[in-house]
């Protein structure tokens, strides 16, 4: 008898990943809520009292609907368990199964989407943003077929619930938010077109989708999607492409009203938005850009980004993957506001990588990871307004 299987589905970049430990710039152990889940409060509990008290006097209840323990951090903001070395004194003293679940997952995250799971990790990470970046070759899912016995020893707690039901299928048995998923990514994987052109097309087929929710006619989605993905096979869109302007104005001051408020709530994003600031000749303690700063702006974007398309691109593809688009694991919004979300992250995340390489003269993959998992840190952790337009 063969045994029962499961299937995750994953970006191609999730198998591959690996903590860099002290390798890491900006690490997970710092400037952050460190939360200690009850099992393993309850192991710190039952050890020897010595043992049991050099830990617990880094730790903190806070009171509310259910108790909460967190670690102290340290007057730098630091995990006061991270050795000089920048390694964990915890796992070194009594191993991996020590940690605390956070501390053992994170930067992994696993969701449950019409009852399948999907794992993925978060671009708050040093380390995963250069995983999930800076691959040439097209982002996508793969499906990994597990024991349900393996499964069950390194499954991960559900972070979000995804509940496809309403558009799971149509009424010829064809599953909508599948087809709505693969065509997004299909249309952002479509390299003959610059990346903001391929937005573009993504608004277009989002809207005619969300007009089809709206007035009930679910049954028309996936010929709708059919069309529209033969119509970009079929270069349909060519003619469009050529008639929009490549220097197209950017929505500057959202852009900097956003990465202000992330500014103000994220200590560790500061120096890095500094250099940012310098790299595009700003002034430190303004949030506003000069006349003539669009066309500055398209000149480095082309000096370092034009050719390297493939990040922004590989990008926004993680996210329709890690975030359920067109619908939204976190929020039950609607399907155009969803896009409105990630047109947002697509100009904040293009702004940040266009002028930290300004700022060092050069398509940096260093400084592009440090600044776009602060960014994600600070934004996706911390700030919700610009998720209110």
């Amino acid at each position: 008898m063969l045994m029962d299987k499961i299937k995750i589905y994953q970006p191609k970049s999730f198998t591959n990943f690996q903590c860099t430990m002290n390798g890491c710039k900006n690490n997970c152990c710092q400037s952050w809520g460190i939360s200690i889940d009850k099992p393993t409060y309850e192991k710190y509990s039952n050890l020897e009292d010595d043992l049991k008290k050099g830990i617990f006097q880094h730790l903190y209840h806070k009171e509310g609907q259910k108790l909460e323990v967190y670690i102290k951090l340290d007057s730098n903001g630091f995990c006061p368990f991270i050795s000089e070395k920048g390694l964990c004194t915890l796992q070194l003293k009594f191993g991996y199964d020590f940690l605390s679940e956070i501390c053992r997952v994170y930067p992994r995250v696993a969701c449950n989407v019409g009852g399948s799971p999907e794992y993925f990790v978060e671009l708050s990470c040093e380390a995963a943003v250069n995983h999930v970046l800076f691959d040439k070759t097209p982002l996508y899912f793969e499906e990994v077929e597990l024991d349900i016995e393996a499964y069950k020893a390194k499954a991960l707690n559900y972070n979000f619930f995804l509940d496809t039901s309403k558009y799971t299928k149509d009424q010829n048995g064809y599953d909508i938010f599948w087809k709505l998923r693969v065509a997004s990514v299909t249309i952002l994987h479509s390299r003959k077109y610059s990346v903001r052109f391929r937005m573009l097309l993504l608004c277009l087929f989002i809207q005619e989708v969300a007009e089809l929710f709206v007035s009930e006619q679910d049954s028309k989605v996936i010929p709708v999607a059919d069309e529209f993905l033969n119509k970009l096979n079929e270069d349909f869109y060519d003619e469009l492409y050529a008639s929009v302007p490549g220097g197209a104005e950017r929505e500057f001051d959202i852009v900097l009203d956003v990465l202000m408020e992330v500014y103000n709530k994220q200590i560790m994003f500061r120096p890095a938005m500094d250099e940012v600031k310098r790299g595009f000749d700003m002034d430190l303690s303004s949030w506003t850009v000069s006349e003539g700063f669009n066309d500055k702006y398209s000149k480095y974007y082309d000096m370092y980004l034009a050719k390297n398309e493939y990040i922004l691109e590989n990008y926004l593809v993680y996210r329709v993957l890690s975030e359920g688009f067109p619908f939204n694991y976190r929020k039950e919004n609607d399907i155009m506001s969803n896009y409105v979300e990630l047109y947002a992250k697509f100009n904040l995340v293009e702004f940040l990588i266009t002028g930290i390489c300004r700022r060092y003269m050069k398509f940096d993959k260093r400084h592009i990871c440090n600044i776009v998992s602060l960014f994600s840190r600070g934004y996706e952790h911390s700030i919700s307004k610009f998720f209110q337009v």
